[in-house]
């Protein structure tokens, strides 16, 4: 069964109306488990200090990536700058569809994100990707005073 068929099947029977693109057709060959052992295979470099993709060239990879963008996977992590996505799965640019939030929370926008990620893109895995010591989560728990708009993702997590 197709990416298209499956996703239209979970709607149907979720009792929503789904409508893909033309045809979907998935970029990468790799399947869904090459594509998570992909990903692993890299942080164990990353964790390793035998870091490979930065020896790609860069400009090679512009070029491959200035039209279109052929991820294999898609990651949802928070939005902490501590922990850059790429570095940690030693990928380089155009392999990983990347949405970020602080707090690691999922909205409308960030699910969109991601099904345009696998429906579009043809990406074989979302991986959700945590981290200790959030700070969104943290504010969340403490119920302090926040600046600006950080108050609007307490509702989405709220765990008082």
């Amino acid at each position: 069964m197709t990416l298209g068929g499956t996703l239209a099947g979970l709607a149907t029977a979720a009792g929503l109306e789904f409508t893909a693109p033309h045809s979907v057709l998935a970029q990468s060959k790799l399947s869904p488990n090459a594509a998570l052992k992909e990903l692993m295979d890299g942080n164990q470099r990353f964790i390793s200090g035998r870091m490979t993709s930065h020896e790609l060239d860069l400009a090679i990879l512009k070029q491959n990536t200035v039209d279109k963008q052929e991820p294999f996977a898609a990651v949802l992590s928070c939005a902490d700058s501590r922990v850059p996505v790429e570095l940690v799965f030693d990928q380089s640019i155009g392999h990983v569809f990347v949405a970020r939030v602080a707090g690691n929370v999922v909205t409308p926008e960030i699910i969109a994100s991601l099904e345009y990620g696998a429906a579009v893109l043809g990406t074989k895995v979302i991986l959700v990707m945590g981290h200790a010591n959030c700070g969104a989560v943290k504010a969340t728990i403490q119920g302090k005073e926040v600046p600006g708009q950080i108050s609007a993702l307490f509702p989405i997590f709220d765990l008082r």
